[in-house]
């Protein structure tokens, strides 16, 4: 079975049969169970059904103290998510390398089946785990996961970066159904530089809108949202850009070995894709304002 997710594509392999009867309705158009033509990336995850690595020994690089760990031994990293629900045990762990290619998983109970004599495994490759390795792949193939809705309007893509709260999912809601115009997330993007120019991909982390589809388009303008009484459209330089998106991204601040790498995508990006103050009132107006801009 495999997951593909803005090009990368995870090969999931496992001893016993493996379910995704954990995963959210948003993933079932990155679900597949061959390689597709377009992803570029190619990682391979092992899930593992026996005894998880000791970490006590390991160096804690980042501990969010009620959810996930982030070990390191020697150049290897071990990130392991904990349920208080299950006594504070861990329920999974993943092992991997500063390459990504290979990736093995270790499930705890909760994702092992046993019924009528049979085993299976449910796929713990969602989130958290799934964006937590992400921003470490992208990391190394100039990408980011940055917070924000994606539309297309004539076959480019714009996103609309902000915080929880912003108006990501109340603007989406506005775009939907318009001549011209669709939705491919209301919360989460991904951006790749591939040969060249920037992509933006749809990803299977929906917001209040639901909209999470498997979908990339050339990436044409950066639009940093907030409410307002009017709707306005203003651009910004660089600098003032860089200052708004790196809050609104997934960055390890913790690990000074993927930090810079994160920090000079991000950099590239708004030197590359023209940005904008995007003031907007949320009614069907603002829809016709930025039509109106896009296409002059």
């Amino acid at each position: 079975m495999s997951i593909e997710i803005a090009g990368i594509h995870f090969s999931i392999c496992c001893r016993y049969p493996i379910t995704f009867n954990r995963l959210s309705p948003t993933y079932s158009t990155f679900i597949g169970n061959s390689y597709p033509s377009g992803c570029d990336i190619k990682v391979a995850v092992m899930l593992e059904t026996g005894t998880m690595p000791d970490t006590s020994g390991m160096i804690k690089v980042f501990d969010t103290e009620r959810s996930w760990s982030l070990f390191r031994r020697n150049d290897e990293y071990f990130l392991g998510l904990y349920s208080p629900t299950f006594g504070n045990q861990l329920i999974w762990l993943a092992h991997f390398d500063r390459t990504f290619e290979e990736i093995t998983i270790y499930c705890g109970d909760i994702f092992i089946n046993r019924e009528n004599g049979k085993i299976t495994v449910s796929s713990p490759l969602s989130y958290p785990l799934d964006q937590l390795l992400l921003m470490y792949i992208l990391a190394k193939r100039e990408g980011v996961l940055i917070h924000a809705a994606g539309i297309h309007m004539y076959e480019k893509g714009f996103i609309f970066p902000g915080r929880s709260g912003a108006g990501k999912s109340t603007l989406s809601r506005l775009f939907l159904g318009r001549d011209n115009t669709g939705m491919f997330s209301d919360d989460r993007v991904i951006v790749r530089k591939i040969k060249g120019i920037f992509d933006v991909f749809g990803t299977p982390w929906a917001g209040d809108a639901g909209i999470a589809e498997n979908a990339n388009f050339p990436l044409s303008g950066i639009f940093f949202m907030s409410h307002a009484n009017e709707n306005i459209i203003k651009e910004i330089k660089p600098k003032e850009a860089m200052e708004k998106l790196v809050p609104v991204t997934s960055i390890p601040w913790y690990d000074r070995n993927v930090l810079p790498e994160v920090l000079a995508c991000c950099d590239g990006l708004v030197s590359s894709v023209p940005a904008y103050e995007f003031s907007f009132r949320p009614d069907s107006e603002v829809v016709n304002v930025f039509e109106k801009f896009i296409s002059g």
